[in-house]
């Protein structure tokens, strides 16, 4: 069996809630554009007001005649307030719905009623165009350019009159279907109705130069014929609704006239999308001026950052050549300790230790020979220079990161200012530099550092003068020995024929003076252990100034974002959202290619 071909009917409803979904989505992305023209707003909202409903029939004319009473003759029901004075004081649409309900949204009421007919057509009631309440008659013509067909209603008894003249000229320049109903034609016989219409014709091509369709109604009987169940369709018929009837339903089952109704909410959408797509390129052409500001922002930010760890690099730098001129001079001291010019004094200074002399000595005053040697070299000289170098590095940081958030707060308030008024209130926060800058980071970080150096200085010292005495207590004991050993083999060798004793003498002799040769490997030895330990205590300061540095350069860098961030925070939103915009509209215009490429397909 071959499936049934879809009616037009269903192929156009089908389409039109296509529409609907798709205009929605655009209002919505629309409504997200920065000084996107009212007037587009209000043709996208047209658009989707079109595809939101089925034939829009718009009823216009002076009130009092009929026009609320033809709407509820097609409907059958009293759906709409009639009488002599003014009843209808705002647009009223009646469209189909699943029961009776009313909406009101601003100047526009909309009744949902379940009838058949309002499946294939909506129809519109407005205010009375001669009514002594003008913002009627504004909104009545502000609602004209939704109508797909306009019906301008006059009395039988006041046909073309001079001002109905004029509401035919002026819908005409709306580029609407205009369609002329005379209404209450029960009131004149049938050769007085075909008089008048000729006379509303011939009117109208002196008038207008062109005859509109003319419908010669009677809402009454219509009204009439209505009531009575089933419908008197005798009665139906003279009163010129089955004509108007037949018309609905011809002018959806043709094709061309359902495809100009798909197509004008469509051409609205492409309008208005057009003009958007424009909107959010010379957006982003500005955003680019912003998006240039905001990564001079960063630039700057970017490069105090490096001026700032240079500072530090230049701080470790002046540490190491410090450290490396106190390694230099501790190490000359040692040397200058070692001599083998002051082999004997050293010998003799070991005696003296052996014996605990030196010790008394230097309850007197007297200095022990490192001491004198480091003293000499002024080895702490440059050690002592550390802290004021170390004290520095605080001031410089913060000076940087003072005059950067100056430097950046002007700049990026003066982009501001350049600013659209649309886009300079969507900033959220001030630009102003904090009152307080936090300086305990170095400063905690400054006793560890100064017991670094006191390690440096005085510790390192003790041990250098210590391992001296040491070494000069051995000495002593060891030349202590071999002169009492060559005392007796010199005493045993004179009073001997033997050789032997001799051969000892000159090997006490020997060996002494070896004693005192290997001074300087003694020397060098600690030479290269103290500048070893040095080193270290140098490596671990500088590693606890680096963590300190990074992280006072880390709070600099956070005040600088921090300074900046209403700023930074709107360009980046800005470019994010126009680019999502972009995307959004582009989806959109292809959407659209898409339904008019359907519509295009579509037949009978």
């Amino acid at each position: 069996m071959i499936a049934e071909k879809p009616s037009l009917l269903t192929r156009y409803e089908s389409l039109r809630r296509e529409e609907f979904e798709r205009l929605t989505s655009l209002l919505d992305t629309l409504g997200k554009i920065d000084d996107l023209p009212d007037d587009q707003m209000d043709q996208a909202r047209d658009a989707l007001f079109h595809a939101d409903h089925p034939f829009l029939i718009v009823l216009v004319g002076a009130f009092n005649t009929g026009k609320s009473t033809i709407i509820n003759a097609l409907i059958g029901q009293p759906v709409l307030d009639v009488g002599a004075t003014p009843t209808t004081t705002k647009i009223a649409i009646v469209r189909h719905g699943p029961a009776v309900q009313r909406s009101q949204a601003g100047d526009v009421e909309t009744l949902f009623y379940p009838v058949g007919l309002l499946e294939q057509v909506s129809l519109v009631d407005t205010p009375g165009l001669e009514s002594v309440f003008k913002a009627h008659d504004e909104r009545t013509r502000r609602f004209l350019h939704r109508a797909d067909i306009v019906l301008l209603v006059m009395m039988a008894t006041q046909a073309m009159s001079a001002s109905n003249v004029e509401y035919l000229q002026s819908l005409r320049s709306y580029g609407k279907r205009v369609i002329v109903v005379i209404n209450q034609i029960d009131t004149l016989e049938l050769e007085e109705r075909e008089t008048l219409k000729t006379f509303v014709a011939d009117r109208s091509k002196v008038s207008l130069g062109f005859v509109p369709e003319i419908w010669m109604l009677s809402a009454r009987q219509a009204m009439e014929a209505q009531q009575s169940q089933p419908r008197n369709e005798e009665l139906w018929q003279a009163s010129g609704f089955a004509h108007v009837e037949q018309f609905i339903k011809e002018a959806l089952g043709d094709t061309a006239r359902v495809r100009q109704k798909l197509e004008t909410p469509l051409q609205i959408a492409r309008n208005v999308t057009t003009v958007a797509s424009a909107l959010v390129r010379d957006q982003q052409n500005a955003l680019a001026d912003y998006r240039r500001s905001s990564q001079n922002v960063k630039n700057q930010i970017e490069a105090g950052l490096r001026e700032q760890q240079a500072t530090v690099r230049q701080t470790i730098a002046e540490l190491d050549e410090t450290f490396a001129e106190a390694t230099r001079r501790g190490r000359e001291a040692i040397r200058d300790v070692f001599e083998l010019s002051r082999a004997g004094a050293l010998a003799l200074g070991g005696v003296t230790e052996l014996m605990g002399l030196a010790r008394l000595i230097r309850r007197f005053g007297a200095k022990t020979p490192a001491y004198s040697a480091f003293q000499t070299r002024k080895v702490n000289e440059p050690l002592d220079q550390i802290p004021a170098i170390i004290d520095r590095l605080g001031p410089r940081l913060e000076g940087r990161d003072v005059k950067d958030v100056d430097d950046l707060i002007g700049y990026t308030r003066r982009e501001i200012e350049q600013l659209p008024a649309g886009l300079q209130q969507k900033v959220i926060g001030k630009l102003v530099a904090p009152t307080t800058y936090d300086r305990t980071i170095l400063r905690s970080a400054r006793d560890g550092l100064m017991a670094k150096l006191d390690e440096a200085r005085s510790i390192e010292f003790k041990r250098i003068d210590q391992a001296v005495r040491n070494t000069l207590l051995v000495l002593g004991a060891y030349e202590v020995i071999l002169l009492i050993g060559a005392v007796i083999a010199a005493l045993a060798a004179s009073g001997s024929q033997n050789g032997s004793w001799a051969l000892l003498l000159v090997a006490f002799v020997v060996l002494g003076l070896g004693g005192l040769l290997l001074l300087p490997v003694r020397g060098a030895l600690m030479e290269r252990a103290y500048a070893q330990r040095l080193i270290a205590i140098k490596t671990e300061l500088e590693q606890a100034l680096e963590r300190a540095a990074q992280q006072q350069v880390a709070f600099g860098a956070q005040m600088r974002n921090d300074a900046v961030a209403p700023f930074m925070r709107l360009v980046e939103t800005q470019i994010s959202q126009i680019d999502q915009l972009k995307v959004e509209l582009e989806g959109h215009q292809q959407a659209l290619v898409a339904l008019e490429k359907e519509l295009g397909e579509l037949r009978e």
